[in-house]
């Protein structure tokens, strides 16, 4: 899974389940943009890419997705760029970051 992947299921997901704030995930199964991202690369939202079990070829993709994102939305926190946008802001920007990701004819 590439990092561009994980953006697209992240916004895919935010897309299917809705979005939360203040948290990765809700206890309806929301996500924030970090959580959506950490469930497609993890498995869960919870898990942290430092977290045990956690291979390095996913961290690394994970860490470039969310790097990523950070750059797109003008290099500020991704959590709190989330918890001030809706749903629609946040799937179209993991959208760009992602298209940002994949070169020309081909994905990453």
């Amino acid at each position: 899974m590439s990092a561009a992947d994980i953006l697209t299921g992240a916004a895919t997901l935010i897309e299917a389940r809705g979005k939360c704030v203040r948290e990765y995930r809700d206890d309806d199964g929301r996500l924030c943009t970090v959580g959506a991202m950490r469930e497609v690369a993890f498995g869960n939202a919870l898990t942290a890419p430092t977290g045990h079990g956690v291979d390095a070829a996913t961290r690394e993709h994970y860490l470039t997705a969310h790097r990523a994102m950070h750059l797109h939305i003008g290099d500020r926190s991704v959590t709190n760029w989330s918890d001030e946008h809706p749903a629609e802001v946040v799937v179209a920007a993991l959208r760009t970051a992602a298209a940002g990701l994949a070169p020309a004819g081909g994905r990453s």
